[in-house]
């Protein structure tokens, strides 16, 4: 029997200069720290960045996972939005196969 695992769409807020590539490369990014993670209902995005250069850090990504009940929520902030993105990518999976070894 050939079991296809479906992925849920990942939904998105965006505020700021967000580009469509940054947004693909941040959906790239979640779906690769919950690749070894079963049991996915919804995810949603945000991807934040503050026209403030006084701002150490104002580019914000943030996602919130919910494997059934359970909801896993992960951010990071960093001076530019990719490497927000690459944060948030590492702390997600973190959480996420935390949850699913606990």
């Amino acid at each position: 029997m050939n079991v296809t695992r479906e992925r849920p769409e990942i939904r998105f807020l965006t505020s700021g200069d967000v580009s469509a590539h940054e947004r693909a490369a941040a959906e790239r990014a979640v779906r690769d720290a919950l690749a070894g993670a079963g049991g996915v209902t919804s995810v949603q995005v945000t991807l934040s960045v503050v026209a403030d250069r006084s701002l150490p850090r104002p580019a914000l990504a943030q996602a919130v996972v919910e494997f059934g009940r359970r909801r896993v929520r992960a951010q990071a902030a960093a001076p530019r939005i990719d490497e927000a993105v690459d944060m948030l990518r590492e702390r997600l999976a973190i959480r996420a196969s935390s949850l699913q070894a606990g």
